[in-house]
């Protein structure tokens, strides 16, 4: 390492002290205080003799007669300058460094658009928000799509539910797709897509486990800016890949300044649980108030049972799994107790208090920690400039033996080998490791999951020592036999590890052809390969001669394009700019999977080592998208602004006669502010406009039906065909999308509003559909489908204390409202399912998009009836179940709020994010099956006194009496909370969350000018630190999976979601 940073001193220090100069008769470099700034004006006023500053800020006027002339220089977001000179004859002037400085009504007002393109934010026709790259690193998150939570309008973040390094859901402006998956934004890093799937494993007996999505591969270090640009209005250019919105990204990148640059940031924080499930402690382990272990199979009373309805929890002695035997094992020590003939346990077990151990499974969570590390080195001169980051972050955990590892190696640079030539490129490498991810969803391997089956009697430490004497990586030692795993024994033995490799980057020329005609040419590319490798050890549950299990993953993308750019002021009141370009893109991946599900020799994880013949799955694909664009901009005098582009598509896994798709946009905006005069409270005022078309085409191998591979019979290859019919005429999904909006500020900008209005609409979704098995296929593939959405955001700005003292504050509100409705399907058609994990999410015309529907309670339905609305019993008192589906909500939100504030005073800062979802319904696993078990805190009423359901009992002739009889509390329970009435998990997912908080102090020059330190700044940091929700027992920010498949408005057994607190230093030379 010393070694290396030795090189790059060598290579900076050479790369800064390059210097070249050619004069002209006038000259200059045009910058903000530090950086340069292209593309500004520069004008002779006196002969209207201008140019327009380079890439790297240079400007030069030739062929100019001796006089006085006034230089005007303007540059977007800043204040008009205007230079006096004198030039003499055959004088060569250099006006060396000239600094603008922000303009106070423009400062923020110029934002990176489509396809990097930095623009005027009052000249756009639709709304974009920027986040700077500081809010995402002060107060960090391990995945930085977390980072985003609260801060733009029309921006939903989701948390993952399987610890640090799990996925993040991101969606922008609601649902257009019924395809689960297809709702996720497009993620551009310097003009290159990067894909942000996510890749999760299937169950065969493995559960389910969460890999994280794509950009948790992003480092946050390494950010300047996020734009997001949120509808087709704005990404229209993006083609079939922005139809869910852009998040746009600029990476960080050197100031063209002399000599090395240093920073170097460490960042420390510590997670525990946010809120763990609340169990009861008054009973234990077993059925019918009875429990004595013997061998946890069912030798014992009740000791196979899982359930929690056994004796009380009252210190009185009985057997149990960790008690003492007269041979000196321990009781649960089945395997090595001494035997008699007849089979029966020849020792005796001495029966220990039958107590409760309240902190039992709080105690099992640790404190995690993650600690990021982050040094850049920059130089640069005035042709050019170069920056390497490196990032080391490595986190544990709330789990045992559960890990998130990742290292970052970004470089990017740029220099101008003429004036009219520059050259760039950057390059990012990203390795992340896990040696175990949690497994997640319903099953024995997920920790939550056998929580809900936990005695409470149960002692933690008792099984810390995980195998049983003598039988060490043969066999377990647990305290049931019958359903679950050692929780220490699946963390510690039953791993799931990967290992990716990621590069993405891009390299880039662009050529000054005229001052006017500018071409950039790019080619990106973003590849990854990951290893994914799941152990399973002797007697597991699922795999009593253990498992192993490798998935191996590759995808690569790579996009080439090209823009022309032409720029002209046709007349003093009237500019125009043109532009030309295009792309092409190849995708490919591949995806193989391999299991040994029975192993010769325990231990040995190898495929060499399998006892029985592999189990193997493989697929492959690719595609291409070829596309021409074109835009022009127009403005007059500077307030009112016409934006016209178009996109043409061509994709290989369209059929050829519908594989073209064009679709065009038109954006409007008008600055009335500078057309009208107001009154003196308004600062500015901006109407806008937007009417966007974009398409998109569907997944490779959907056009034929295809042939797959089975497992070979004796020597002859196995094949079947695929039950899905495909279709040759699928054409390709339509979005259409307008958006009205207003920017008003007042108060000299002290305070601000940005609203905006849009609605759009998705048709001819390709979808696949069920069939009649008659037909020879089970599903087949097809257009239909329109989902319309429509919603409103307002954004807040306001500065409301700018004191002569120092203090300021500055507040931000993003306020959301959004409903997206299912407007037809197929004539025959009326529901869809998108998803399921137990209960299903269906698309009904005329629905919500995010409907929930399951299975429920029967009530009394005559509105005449005194009993209306209650709950049906039959005679033995148990509620009657209703077998048909019904509506049990929404996970959609109503509205959502993120309130963000920032206090400054002389040194010190101090700032706090709130973030505000209300609304929308969640069915959580974890009550049902925990109130089915006996272990959730509400199990523990009526246990001694029966309870009687509330409701009424049908009588025979049709009419209802109250119910009256009482039912044994394991009776009501099992009854009321087991599969079959998901309507009793349904639970309001309204919450709010002190997302962030942050205190902080930038230490002043004069304590570093007699230092090597150019800046230094120290905060202490804290995220997800308070909720305030209904459910007392989990976070309603989770998502589920089923299948390999995302699904929202689910808890399915999720790991509790942490808070963190910690440390975080800043320090540049």
């Amino acid at each position: 390492m010393k070694s290396s940073l030795t090189l790059f001193s060598v290579l900076f220090y050479f790369f800064s002290t390059v210097v070249s100069g050619q004069e002209s008769s006038i000259k200059g470099i045009i910058t903000d205080g530090q950086t340069p700034l292209p593309g500004a004006n520069v004008m002779l006023q006196e002969i209207q003799k201008g140019v327009v500053t380079d890439f790297d800020g240079n400007f030069e006027i030739v062929g100019i007669q001796e006089g006085q002339y006034s230089i005007a220089i303007s540059y977007l977001g800043f204040e008009d300058k205007v230079i006096s000179i004198t030039i003499h004859p055959g004088e060569i002037k250099n006006l060396g460094s000239i600094e603008l400085v922000a303009s106070a009504e423009a400062l923020d007002e110029v934002v990176v658009t489509a396809l990097g393109i930095e623009k005027e934010k009052k000249r756009l026709g639709y709304s974009v928000q920027e986040v700077q790259g500081d809010q995402l690193t002060t107060a960090r998150e391990t995945n930085v799509t977390n980072s985003l939570a609260g801060r733009a309008a029309g921006v939903q973040i989701t948390g993952g539910g399987s610890g640090v390094g799990s996925t993040s859901l991101i969606t922008i402006r609601g649902e257009g797709s019924l395809i689960p998956g297809n709702n996720s934004p497009l993620f551009v890093v310097d003009g290159i897509p990067i894909s942000n799937r996510t890749i999760s494993n299937r169950a065969e007996g493995n559960l389910e486990t969460d890999y994280g999505n794509g950009a948790q591969d992003i480092n946050p270090d390494d950010i300047k800016s996020v734009s997001i640009l949120k509808g087709p209005n704005a990404t229209a250019l993006y083609g079939s890949r922005g139809l869910n919105g852009v998040v746009l990204i600029t990476t960080k990148s050197a100031e063209r300044t002399k000599g090395l640059g240093i920073s170097f940031t460490q960042n420390v924080t510590f997670e525990n649980a946010l809120r763990i499930p609340k169990y009861q402690n008054q009973y234990g382990q077993g059925a019918g108030g009875e429990f004595a272990f013997l061998d946890g199979f069912g030798g014992g009373v009740n000791d196979n049972i899982d359930e929690s309805w056994g004796p009380r929890l009252n210190g009185q002695l009985i057997p149990q799994h960790d008690s003492p035997t007269t041979s000196g094992f321990r009781a649960g020590d089945f395997a090595v107790r001494p035997r008699n003939p007849d089979g029966t346990f020849a020792d005796e077990i001495i029966p220990t208090p039958w107590k409760s151990n309240p902190d039992n499974i709080e105690d099992f969570f640790r404190t995690g920690s993650t600690i990021t590390t982050n040094l850049a080195l920059t130089g640069g001169n005035e042709f050019g400039n170069l920056r390497l980051s490196l990032t080391n972050l490595e986190s544990e955990g709330i789990l045992p033996n559960t890990d998130y590892d990742r290292r970052t190696y970004a470089l990017n640079g740029s220099y101008n080998l003429a004036k009219w030539l520059k050259v760039s490129s950057s390059v990012n490498y990203v390795n992340s490791k896990s040696n175990n991810r949690p497994n997640n969803s319903y099953g024995t391997e997920n920790i939550m999951y056998l929580w809900v089956w936990f005695g409470r009697q149960i002692d933690m430490n008792s099984l810390r020592n995980y195998w049983q004497p003598g039988l060490e990586g043969r066999q377990q030692f647990n305290y049931n036999y019958n359903w679950h795993d050692n929780p220490f024994f699946t963390l510690h033995e039953n791993t799931n590890g990967f290992d990716k490799n990621r590069i993405f980057g891009n390299a880039r020329v662009d050529i000054d052809i005229t001052p006017s005609l500018s071409l950039m040419l790019r080619t990106g590319i973003d590849y990854f390969s990951e290893l994914r490798a799941s152990r399973r050890a002797y007697s597991t549950q699922r795999f009593a001669k253990g498992q192993y299990r490798e998935d191996d993953i590759f995808f690569k993308e790579q996009n080439t394009d090209f823009l022309l750019q032409y720029n002209k002021a046709l007349s003093e009141d009237f500019t125009m700019g043109l532009s030309l370009g295009g792309n092409t893109r190849e995708e490919e991946n591949r995806y193989k999977r391999i299991s040994a599900n029975s192993l010769s020799v325990p231990g040995i994880y190898n495929f060499e080592n399998s006892a029985e013949p592999l189990s193997k799955t493989q697929f492959n694909d690719k595609r291409k998208i070829n596309s021409l664009y074109a835009f022009a901009n127009f403005s007059y005098k500077n307030f009112l602004f016409l934006d016209i582009t178009g996109r043409n598509d061509w994709s290989s896994t369209l059929p050829k006669d519908n594989n073209s798709y064009f679709y065009p946009s038109v954006g409007l905006s008008a600055i009335v502010s500078d057309m009208v005069e107001l009154p003196e409270m308004f600062s500015f005022v901006k109407l806008r406009g937007g009417w966007a078309v974009v398409g998109n085409d569907t997944d490779p191998y959907a056009l034929r039906n295809t042939f797959s591979f089975n497992e070979p019979f004796g020597n002859f290859q196995r094949v079947s065909a695929s039950d899905i019919l495909r279709n040759e005429n699928l054409k390709p999904e339509e979005a259409s999308s307008t958006e009205v909006g207003a920017d008003i500020r007042f108060f000299n900008n002290r305070l601000g509003f940005d609203v905006t209005y849009y609605k759009s609409t998705v048709k001819n979704q390709i979808l696949t559909l069920p069939v009649s098995n008659t037909s020879g296929f089970g599903s087949r593939i097809i257009n239909a489908g329109e989902i319309e959405n429509k919603g409103l955001e307002v954004v807040l700005n306001a500065k409301p204390i700018k004191s002569e003292g120092g203090f300021t504050w500055e507040t931000n509100v993003n306020f959301t409202s959004a409903r997206g409705e299912v407007k037809s399907l197929i004539d025959g058609l009326d529901t869809y399912e998108i998803s399921s994990n137990y209960v299903n999410v269906l698309a009904q015309v005329g629905g919500r998009m995010g409907d929930i529907y399951g299975t429920g309670l029967v009530t009394v339905d005559d509105p005449n009836s005194p009993f209306f609305g209650q709950v049906v019993h039959n005679e033995d008192g148990f509620s009657v179940r209703d077998p048909n589906l019904k509506k049990l909500g929404n996970y959609n939100p109503d509205f959502t709020v993120g309130w963000q504030n920032t206090f400054t005073y002389k040194g010190f800062n101090f700032g706090f994010l709130f973030d505000w979802r209300q609304g929308g319904e969640i069915m959580s696993r974890t009550t049902l099956i925990g109130g089915t078990s006996g272990m959730m805190d509400f199990t523990a009423v009526g246990r001694e006194s029966g309870i009687i359901s509330e409701g009424v009992i049908q009588n025979a002739d049709g009419s209802y009496r109250p119910n009256d009889v009482v039912l044994s509390g394991r009776d009501y329970y099992w009854w009321r909370y087991n599969r079959g009435n998901e309507e009793i998990g349904i639970f309001d997912a309204s919450f709010l969350k002190l997302r962030e908080v942050r205190l902080g102090y930038n230490f002043p020059q004069k304590i570093l000018k007699k230092t090597i330190i150019k800046s230094l700044s120290l905060s202490l940091v804290g995220r997800n630190l308070a909720l305030w929700t209904e459910n007392p027992h989990f976070d309603p920010e989770t998502i589920s999976f089923n299948g390999g498949t995302i699904v929202p408005g689910v808890e399915d057994m999720a790991l509790p979601s942490s808070r963190s607190y910690g440390i975080n230093l800043n320090v540049t030379f």
